[in-house]
């Protein structure tokens, strides 16, 4: 039987101009086993989730592919949950949320939580890779890199993937907040009070940091010895 609401979306991908189509989004890197990172083909876009210019052609994805559902892996749209984050990224690949959510599921998977046994189409890694290849001035993929880095312990790599994030995006306080949660885990606690203090000048993140340094007697109220 033929998925018409699946069929809607590569219709509409048959009728943009060809030059519309024809941008890159190749399958860069290697996963952690150390095996090229391969994929789908290109079907719909691929558009890019940071231009203003490039977001009208997303929310049909999104409306078929990209549900509040499977954004929470409770079930799939047009396919499975793994069918429907795959199409999504390869239309999207910097969708930021997306990404996310292959974040959450590939831990899930690791961890066999709620009962998800199935892998994702592509490893995430490689959806990363292939999404700040993509869009190398999209900070948010790098950083979602190194949020995914730290959660399967590699926390070197992640340090180095915080500080890509703000090299493209300096004075960012989520970033800076993330990296110097990073930087305690590390033990690298001077470090750790600079991009704190940063985080906190730049934005109004979360009070917990700062309470976590002052536990640690890293970060010194004034007057206080």
């Amino acid at each position: 039987m033929i998925n018409l609401k699946l069929t809607r979306v590569y219709f509409i991908a048959l009728l943009l101009p060809l030059s519309v189509q024809a941008r890159n989004a190749p399958w860069v890197g290697v996963d952690l086993k150390g095996q090229p990172c391969t994929g789908q083909a290109q079907a719909y876009g691929p558009w890019d989730y940071t231009k203003g210019d490039e977001r009208p052609k997303i929310p049909v994805v999104e409306e078929y592919h990209f549900t509040p559902a499977v954004e929470n892996h409770i079930k799939g749209k047009s396919g499975s949950i793994e069918q429907d984050l795959d199409y999504t990224l390869r239309a999207v690949p910097n969708h930021h949320k997306a990404l996310l959510s292959a974040i959450r599921y590939q831990v899930k998977l690791n961890k066999k939580i709620l009962g998800i046994t199935t892998p994702l189409m592509t490893p995430v890694e490689c959806y990363l890779q292939r999404a700040i290849r993509f869009s190398p001035t999209d900070f948010g993929s790098v950083s979602l890199y190194a949020f995914y880095l730290k959660e399967i312990g590699e926390l070197d790599k992640s340090a180095e993937h915080y500080e890509k994030a703000l090299a493209i995006d300096p004075d960012n306080a989520k970033v800076e907040y993330s990296y110097s949660l990073l930087l305690i885990e590390l033990k690298q606690y001077d470090k750790a009070l600079e991009y704190a203090k940063k985080a906190y000048a730049h934005g109004k993140p979360p009070k917990a940091l700062k309470e976590k340094l002052i536990k640690l007697d890293v970060w010194k109220e004034p007057g206080v010895e």
